[in-house]
């Protein structure tokens, strides 16, 4: 039977295509004993800025300085004085509190950020899996760091599909520029690109239908629509290449 996973790094409260890749694999792994890197997806996501506007604001996580630079994501421990949460749970509240379903958003992020995380990759997966439970998506998660695998970029991936017994990979656009699919090839290992297409949806605030902004967090999704999220991020039209 084929068994197709998806790997990638534990992301902070995702964009819609990082869920919607969890829900087209048999598996995901989490790639969480890799370098922490600043200023990427895995400390900082996206908002909208303010009710009505068109900007975006960041959320940042903030990382101890001795974890910034060698360490990997499952030991990268959260810096900064515990403000920051409440700062991120403010923020959503200022801009998503007139939206349809602002307290589903709200709730997922503050159960995440009040539990007793201490690492990114512990904040951003317990995160990632409450979004799934409250999605529907029943896609089994895992960590790569509990599989002992070892290698470099591609080596990496390939090892983590061996250790799972994947026989398919579903990679994220942004792995084309280093991939090497002959070394998947190498091991049976058929690899396709998600290509994933944002879908448009309303957004709104206090019944008002605001410009579209795309490529926020989930979150700004859940707040306008709800349980109806999984079916709108499905809409994205995939088309996988190999």
């Amino acid at each position: 039977m084929s068994h197709r996973i998806a790997i990638c790094q534990p992301h902070y409260v995702p964009w819609i295509g990082y869920f919607e890749m969890i829900d087209r694999v048999d598996e995901f792994v989490f790639l969480d004993d890799v370098d922490v890197i600043m200023r990427e997806w895995k400390t900082r996501n996206r908002i909208r800025k303010e009710r009505m506007g068109t900007e975006t604001k960041w959320l940042t996580v903030p990382i101890e300085r001795g974890s910034r630079r060698g360490t990997h994501l499952c030991e990268a421990r959260i810096g900064g004085e515990s403000t920051w949460r409440r700062k991120h749970q403010d923020a959503l509240r200022a801009v998503y509190d007139r939206t349809p379903f602002f307290d589903d958003a709200y709730r997922l992020l503050q159960d995440g950020l009040t539990r007793e995380a201490t690492t990114l990759a512990d904040l951003n997966i317990a995160l990632i899996e409450d979004i799934c439970s409250y999605l529907g998506i029943t896609t089994p998660l895992r960590r790569s760091s509990e599989l002992g695998t070892t290698g470099h970029k591609t080596d990496k991936l390939v090892a983590v599909c061996l250790a799972v017994g994947a026989d398919g990979c579903l990679a994220n656009n942004g792995s084309a520029g280093y991939l090497e699919p002959e070394r998947f090839n190498e091991h049976l290992i058929r690899v396709d690109f998600q290509d994933y297409q944002h879908p448009t949806f309303r957004q709104t605030s206090g019944g008002v239908e605001l410009p579209f902004l795309s490529h926020l967090s989930i979150l700004d999704l859940i707040a306008n629509h709800g349980l109806e999220s999984l079916r709108i991020l499905r809409a994205g039209s995939p088309r996988c290449t190999v």
